[in-house]
């Protein structure tokens, strides 16, 4: 993201024609979109969730629903983060939590660290698609698609890659000749859901209130600060004064390096502009006009290596509003697009070795990069198989938005 910005300026330097307050109205203007005013928020949220004990009540409910499948803490990892995804809003968040709920149990039971990595780099990559998710408030900021639409369509396109990535560890298990772990009794599944109801009504009240307009997605994300910290202080009581001074100071580098992604990301797509590479990337791509398929197929690679070089957020800034209304041109659904360049990007964010996403998962297990860059190839290729099943199967994006009138 320095690199980015320092590019970006680097630009208005050494080009006497532009005026460098370009480059200032350019950060002024990116950051003063009303719909962004709800990141830090559901960043606040999501670390509430982490060290107010939340996350973790819903990994332990998780845990007695699949936890014995083959593969067991592999498949609860899998699951939770789609759970998880839907409360914190943030992919980096997402991981942190997850992984540091299941650390301890998965190496105490014998999985290794470079495969748990891998199964958690791979399950975060869809948290972009679950809401509140923040990539769909910045996709849904600088595109003319809604955010409620993205909330909707984000469900199911997730849901079919967490089946994807549960039937490859279930198969890697069976392989290894893994013993499954004993089914919990209902006594136990009963006690671990009543645990987990308080934590699961918060996205559901957030979806709700989005998608039906009675609030706006920062009205609703600063619902989440307050039912977080009810939770965390007052039900649980896993968060005291010391602790949420820790939360706001954690929230306030997180967003601070989120909305500074943005910043720089305005500023270099602006000179990406002036210097016609959109007008020659879209040029490149008009090649595949004639055929949707061989456009999804070309942007997909495309978004891919963008999202994993420049970390997801920029790549989105830079060729969301170019690439959304090629789409639609071409005939492509844009509110089904949408949902190809939020996956597409997160799988680019957790691939190895540029990725970012990646390097969290392996520091949270402690484990090699080459190794578990091994370990992740085949969670990779299940995870572009999902995508292409998304890609090409636009009922899965668009029967929900259908239901409620909103898939355009």
């Amino acid at each position: 993201s320095l690199a980015i910005g320092i590019s970006g300026f680097t630009f208005f330097v050494l080009n006497d024609t532009v005026p460098v307050s370009i480059a200032v109205q350019q950060i002024a203007t990116s950051s003063q979109s009303f719909p962004l005013l709800a990141v830090p928020f559901f960043v606040l949220a999501g670390v509430i969730m982490d060290q107010g004990g939340i996350s973790s009540r819903l990994v332990d409910f998780v845990h007695t629903l699949v936890g014995h499948l083959r593969g067991g803490l592999l498949q609860v990892m899998v699951v939770s983060m789609y759970l998880c995804s839907g409360l914190s809003g943030s992919d980096t968040a997402d991981t942190a939590a997850v992984g540091s709920a299941m650390r301890k149990s998965l190496l105490r039971d014998g999985y290794s660290p470079e495969r748990s990595a891998a199964v958690l780099a791979a399950s975060a990559a869809m948290g972009a698609t679950v809401p509140p998710s923040i990539a769909m408030l910045v996709l849904g900021s600088i595109t003319t698609v809604s955010i409620a639409s993205l909330f909707l369509a984000g469900f199911l396109p997730a849901l079919l890659i967490m089946f994807c990535l549960m039937v490859l560890v279930a198969f890697q298990a069976r392989r290894d000749k893994a013993s499954p772990s004993p089914r919990a009794g209902l006594k136990a599944v009963g006690k671990a859901g009543a645990a987990a109801v308080p934590p699961l009504l918060m996205p559901v009240v957030l979806f709700v209130g989005v998608l039906f307009g009675v609030a706006t997605p920062t009205e609703v994300s600063t619902f989440a600060v307050v039912y977080g910290l009810i939770l965390a202080i007052f039900a649980y009581k896993a968060l005291d004064g010391r602790g949420f001074v820790t939360c706001l100071i954690d929230s306030a580098i997180l967003s601070g390096m989120i909305l500074f992604i943005l910043a720089a990301g305005a500023t270099f797509s602006w000179v990406l502009t002036v210097a016609y590479l959109p007008q020659r990337l879209v040029e490149s791509l008009l090649t595949f006009d004639s055929s949707a398929s061989l456009f999804l197929i070309a942007s997909i690679v495309l978004l891919i290596v963008t999202g994993s070089i420049l970390e997801g957020l920029p790549a989105m800034l830079i060729l969301g509003p170019l690439l959304v209304p090629m789409a639609e041109q071409i005939g492509v659904n844009p509110l089904h697009y949408s949902i190809v360049i939020l996956i597409a990007m997160g799988i680019g964010v957790f691939v190895p070795p540029v990725g970012v996403g990646f390097y969290i998962a392996t520091a949270v297990f402690g484990t090699n990069i080459e190794h578990a860059a091994r370990a992740m190839l085949p969670y990779f290729l299940t995870l572009c198989v999902g995508l292409l099943l998304v890609a090409f199967i636009p009922w899965v994006t668009l029967v929900l938005p259908d239901l409620f009138g909103l898939a355009r």
